[in-house]
């Protein structure tokens, strides 16, 4: 949509004439389909060795595969890999079983993309109410742009940029011989037991200890944000369709062509403008908030998860670097040796660890201020100017009603 040449209503009331009527066959310019990537968290000066696109995803039988183009370093070409969501979360579990990644804040992988008739009904009742007729279109653009700021985000990682298994996945042509992952009962039961014995477990560094109690009051925070901020998006996409519901009654109404109706007609056909201008609005606003603060907070708590559970590898470490203390400390001659060895392992995967962890906490804090503030300016930015170009079609509607007249003129 063509943004308003004046900054206060006085202004753009005056100026509503005949240029306006270009107004509406413009769209509110928003947000790019890319605003949200740039708020992937970078690790330090590392310089990323693949440059990557997500440019389209098509629905292959039951599996819904990514296009993804891949660019080397110091290279303009490129080389397109198809890949399925699954692959993606081998990936992610290979990275995460690598050597060395204990104190590394791992990229949340995206959630998985919903695609069938049933997943694309429950999303329609979920964001338009129980009671739509009609069912939303897939949206893989979305899904596209989540893959593409995962890949990003694991591309432009200093530990992580660099593994021959991200190699393998961006450069192969055949995707990975993957196993299907699953966890049983038993190690769901133990996981759980496993961290409710050690994550309370007292940490002897005061820095880790705040940092721990900083994660877990964080995550939750930022995950009770991201749910009402998408609430409110539902709520904005369900008024947009109460005032489309409005629109169609008013238009309906209009054929009735007999004198005493004639003027009514003409306010109604108005009101029915407004209401769709009103509608067009709605929708442009919840698009442009789902793109710059809804991503943000959706990513970010997911984040939030990745450093608790490397805040927590690193408890278990140190539980393990204690017990080895303590078992030195009841062995006897004969076993002494090889406790001593055992000792010295777990305090270098320790002291690795936390050496580890102490630089990514660093810079994962500082990215994420940059970020939010990026995020919240994008936000108020295209708020702004979408409430600036609603104001302008509603002012066109004002005078409509108020001086028919030039209306006409202005519509011949």
């Amino acid at each position: 949509m063509k943004e308003p040449e004046t900054d206060s209503i006085q202004e753009v009331s005056s100026s509503v004439s005949s240029d306006l009527t270009q107004t509406k066959e413009h769209d509110y310019n928003g947000i790019s389909e890319d605003s949200g990537l740039s708020s992937s968290p970078t690790h330090g000066p590392f310089q990323p060795l693949y440059s990557v696109k997500v440019p389209n995803a098509v629905k292959n039988g039951e599996a819904l595969q990514f296009t993804i183009c891949v660019s080397k370093l110091g290279s303009e070409e490129s080389e397109e890999v198809v890949r399925e969501y699954e692959d993606l979360e081998w990936l992610q579990h290979c990275l995460m079983t690598e050597d060395g990644v204990v104190g590394c804040i791992i990229p949340p992988l995206p959630a998985k993309p919903e695609y069938d008739a049933k997943a694309a009904e429950s999303k329609t009742k979920k964001q338009l109410g129980s009671d739509a007729n009609i069912i939303m279109a897939d949206e893989f653009h979305k899904d596209c742009r989540n893959v593409e700021r995962y890949l990003k985000m694991v591309i432009s990682h200093e530990k992580f940029g660099k593994s021959e298994l991200l190699k393998n996945f961006l450069c192969e042509k055949e995707a990975a011989v993957r196993t299907k992952l699953k966890k049983s009962l038993f190690m769901r039961v133990s996981q759980a037991v496993d961290e409710a014995r050690k994550g309370q477990h007292k940490d002897v560094d005061e820095y880790f200890q705040t940092q721990r109690d900083w994660a877990t009051k964080y995550a939750a925070c930022i995950k009770e944000s991201s749910l009402n901020f998408n609430k409110m998006l539902f709520a904005q996409m369900r008024l947009a369709n109460c005032y489309g519901h409005l629109t169609t009654v008013l238009k309906e109404t209009i054929p009735f062509t007999d004198d005493s109706q004639k003027e009514m007609n003409r306010y109604q056909l108005i009101l029915g403008e407004g209401a769709e201008n009103v509608k067009h609005g709605l929708e442009v606003m919840s698009r442009n908030d789902e793109k710059s603060l809804g991503v943000h907070l959706d990513l970010y708590a997911k984040y939030m998860e990745s450093v608790k559970e490397m805040l927590f590898r690193r408890t278990c470490l140190l539980v393990t670097y204690e017990d080895a203390n303590k078992s030195l400390e009841k062995a006897k001659p004969n076993k002494r040796t090889a406790a001593e060895e055992v000792k010295l392992t777990t305090e270098k995967s320790f002291e690795e660890c936390s050496d580890t962890a102490r630089r990514e906490l660093k810079s994962f804090r500082q990215q994420r201020l940059l970020a939010f503030g990026e995020a919240l300016s994008t936000f108020v930015e295209a708020q702004i100017k979408t409430s600036r170009d609603s104001i302008t079609l509603l002012l066109r509607t004002l005078k409509s009603i108020k001086c028919p007249d030039d209306s006409k003129a202005t519509t011949e």
